[in-house]
């Protein structure tokens, strides 16, 4: 794409930092994943810890973000990028050398601390380096990294686990987060001193139709996205009778799908109207959650996965530039504070996902459920693009992708 080969030296390197530091976050995510069984075979863990474990990670990024997105924008943004890495490779050695649950969900809840940190930080690196013509594609690309890292945790994980231990694979992911921290300390140039106007009224910045209409999206396709991931493996293994493999390579074309769709989405926010397409996207998602359970193969399933991948895709992107831009109007440098509010939005569906998904199939079958959050999806997008219209609170240029008050 054309706004790459416009980028500064200076750009080019803070972007690439950027896709490391994002990929790295979510490989040590999804890293996990594949070494569960190890753990559940060794420790003996109840159902209710084992859910702890993993809703920690979000509960400790939830508690953390309103910290580290304001500190961010006083003391810069390199600094608070290395104390999420050295935090990400203490979580992960932490984990090689766990042989209790309760130091299993300590790693999880630093590695929470530390994703709060390195998130919305350099998000808020890549809003201070870019215009907003071209903040597009690059939030785009940013997802881009997150989807491939999460897409390449768990297989990596697991072939690092076969061919040693189950420490080898948390060893070598914080032996690449250190090797991280030393190119971030040497390489990546501190901006501009920061100065008193890069504060945000945060109660304002909340009460912003514009906003409001923005977190209402990001949570409705963060609960869709993570509500599936507990009660689909279930479903699809008991309607086609498929292995654990096959289950994983489901979710990796949806994965692979947000990935590719999210740069798209992203440049096409510089263009048209980032909230049509943000609500265009979530009527997307809720047309494609019914084909899961429609499906009547394994192709069609994974069709299906993808389309639904690409929607939460779609959606997404637009949300990071659109939010840059929002604070670009107040005149004010906060994009670590506002990104950070992105992230709890972010946070809050991963909690309340698998919460809705259990609650759901307790009372219905896992179709039904599904349908349901379909249709719920999009009663609420409607609703929330219908209050942003009635606000009258923007108007957007197509041409020049400038948002200005109305």
């Amino acid at each position: 794409m054309a706004v790459f080969t416009q980028m500064t030296k200076a750009q080019r390197t803070g972007l690439l930092f950027v896709i490391l530091i994002l990929f790295i976050d979510m490989l040590l995510y999804s890293l996990l994943i594949p070494i569960v069984p190890y753990f559940s075979e060794t420790l003996k863990p109840s159902s209710t810890m084992m859910g702890i474990l993993f809703s920690s990670y979000a509960v400790a990024m939830l508690l953390a973000t309103p910290i580290f997105g304001p500190i961010s924008d006083r003391l810069g943004r390199r600094a608070v990028l290395l104390v999420g890495l050295i935090g990400l490779a203490a979580s992960t050695l932490l984990f090689a050398f766990s042989d209790t649950m309760a130091l299993l969900i300590t790693a999880r809840f630093v590695q929470g601390i530390a994703a709060a940190a390195t998130w919305p930080t350099a998000l808020a690196l890549l809003a201070d380096l870019f215009p907003p013509k071209m903040r597009g594609a690059v939030m785009g690309t940013a997802l881009t990294a997150i989807s491939t890292g999460t897409l390449l945790g768990a297989p990596i994980g697991g072939w690092l686990f076969e061919i040693s231990d189950h420490r080898m694979p948390f060893l070598a992911a914080a032996a690449f987060t250190v090797i991280n921290i030393v190119l971030v300390f040497l390489f990546l140039k501190e901006e501009a001193a920061r100065t008193a106007s890069e504060k945000l009224a945060v109660g304002g910045f909340l009460r912003n139709p514009q906003v409001v209409f923005i977190a209402g999206i990001v949570l409705l396709a963060e609960v869709s996205l993570c509500l599936l991931e507990p009660t689909l493996p279930v479903f699809l293994t008991q309607k086609f009778s498929i292995t654990p493999t096959a289950i994983g390579l489901l979710f990796a074309a949806m994965t692979l799908a947000y990935g590719l769709i999210a740069p798209v989405a992203g440049s096409l926010s510089n263009r048209f109207n980032p909230y049509k397409l943000m609500f265009a996207g979530i009527v997307l998602l809720a047309v494609f959650m019914p084909s899961l359970v429609w499906a009547g193969s394994l192709w069609q399933a994974g069709i299906a996965m993808a389309l639904v991948g690409a929607g939460v895709g779609f959606t997404l992107s637009p949300t990071l530039p659109t939010l840059g831009s929002i604070i670009d109007q107040g005149g004010s440098g906060a994009y670590g504070t506002a990104y950070a509010l992105f992230n709890m939005f972010h946070g809050i569906g991963m909690v309340a996902g698998p919460l809705a998904g259990g609650i759901l199939t307790d009372l219905l079958p896992v179709s039904s459920a599904i349908l349901v959050v379909a249709a719920a999806v999009l009663g609420f997008g409607i609703m929330l693009f219908l209050q942003l219209k009635a606000s009258g609170a923007v108007r957007v240029s197509s041409s020049k992708g400038e948002m200005h008050s109305s």
